[in-house]
């Protein structure tokens, strides 16, 4: 990455299908616990696809309860998971702190719970719709950036990014450059999506790009697998805390690992269909980076989305980056898990890929029973490995658009 000191991560926040908390979202993860099931959110009769990846019990959270009326459930997701970052880094503020302190979010969607309630309001009394004042301040984008800022009280620098599956490992990549640079001593940074609303529903599911799995729902997400047949959508937050390494060691607080090298790139060809050339020249340009070859690489959490061309080009885009060593490296694709939590999903990787680090283990690739051939890499398929080193990951996330990213992470 550019001049500067290396980033430290200091606290790690999630809301997910498979847990609320880092502790849940861990033990079920090392577990293959699947967080797909059967839609609840409105009726999915007329739908190929009938499951996604659902957050349940957040709603009972206190923190939660308080505003969740105000905000859209996007914005509130990444504000518990926010809130769970900040309490394991151990910040308390300081009025001497806080233009040093900033938020950095993805979102690929954002407020869609709120646009979808408004149109709903309009198109059935166009004249008199009575659409809520908060609409605007909860549809918007930067909504949720916004939210963490003003509950904790930060004044540095607020960015939002909206580059589709990408954004929210692009929002952390980016904060990464910020601290580097010295704009910051502290950045929030991570992705939160909540697109369970049956118009966008009805709008991906014209894409063909969903799974038509037709059996147990656990099942229904299924990356690498020669029967796949497309992403399962879900929602959630993953948020981490980055500071630079001088201000977390003058702090005391525990260090968790670093992000030592980070690249972006934008694939100009198509705007849905990934390229494997561009996958491979970020990933080279994310070793780079972090100043490190192929063969420091330990471990690899995939962009892994379970469509038919997405599964096959990564897979490509590995063999060319990493030689015969592709191999020999564990990758994990955590979305046959979570689902595709669209903006979230990078930094939810990037949580996993740093606990299988600290903790030596990696997490598996479910439902991977019949892989596809042209997938023909060591995914630990169904259940956890343990790592024969584990020192270094490499993080994929590709969005629609054409947006790629890769992130580099250190254990301490």
């Amino acid at each position: 990455m550019s001049a500067g000191g290396r980033v430290a991560i200091t606290g790690l926040g999630v809301v997910s299908p498979v847990g609320n908390d880092i502790q849940s979202f861990w033990k079920n993860s090392v577990a293959g616990v699947s967080g797909i099931r059967p839609i609840e959110r409105f009726d999915s009769a007329n739908f190929g696809c009938k499951v996604a990846g659902q957050v349940e019990g957040l709603s009972e959270s206190p923190f939660y309860k308080k505003k969740y009326i105000r905000i859209d459930p996007c914005s509130a997701m990444g504000l518990v998971a926010a809130s769970q970052a900040l309490a394991q880094a151990g910040i308390e503020m300081d009025s001497e702190k806080r233009a040093r302190y900033g938020v950095y979010s993805g979102t690929g969607i954002g407020g869609v719970t709120t646009h979808e309630t408004a149109c709903l309001k309009y198109a059935a009394k166009p004249d008199d719709p009575r659409i809520s004042p908060l609409a605007i301040v909860r549809v918007m984008n930067n909504a949720g950036a916004s939210e963490i800022a003003m509950h904790f009280g930060f004044a540095g620098e607020s960015l939002t990014v909206s580059t589709a599956c990408a954004a929210g490992l692009q929002a952390l990549g980016e904060a990464c450059r910020a601290i580097r640079d010295d704009r910051a001593d502290l950045i929030v940074a991570g992705g939160s999506d909540a697109p369970l609303s049956r118009p966008l529903y009805s709008a991906w599911q014209s894409m063909r790009v969903m799974s038509s799995w037709g059996g147990d729902p656990a099942a229904a997400s299924r990356p690498f697998s020669g029967d796949r047949s497309g992403l399962v959508l879900a929602e959630g937050a993953a948020y981490v805390i980055l500071e630079s390494e001088a201000h977390a060691r003058d702090r005391g607080t525990e260090i968790l690992g670093f992000v030592d090298g980070y690249a972006s790139n934008t694939c100009h060809g198509h705007i849905t269909r990934p390229s494997m050339e561009h996958e491979v020249d970020v990933m080279g340009n994310a070793l780079k980076s972090a100043g490190i070859t192929p063969d420091d690489v330990d471990y690899i959490h995939a962009h892994g989305t379970g469509t038919e061309a997405n599964d096959v080009i990564e897979t490509d885009a590995i063999k060319a980056v990493f030689g015969e060593r592709a191999a020999n490296v564990p990758i994990t694709s955590g979305k046959s898990m979570l689902g595709h939590t669209l903006g979230a999903s990078g930094v939810f990787g990037l949580i996993s890929a740093l606990l299988s680090l600290n903790k030596g283990i990696a997490i598996p690739t479910i439902n991977l029973d019949n892989p596809d051939p042209k997938c023909d890499l060591n995914y630990v398929a169904n259940k956890a490995q343990p790592l024969s080193r584990s020192r270094t990951a490499m993080v994929n996330a590709f969005g629609f658009g054409g947006t790629n990213c890769t992130a580099v992470i250190r254990a301490c």
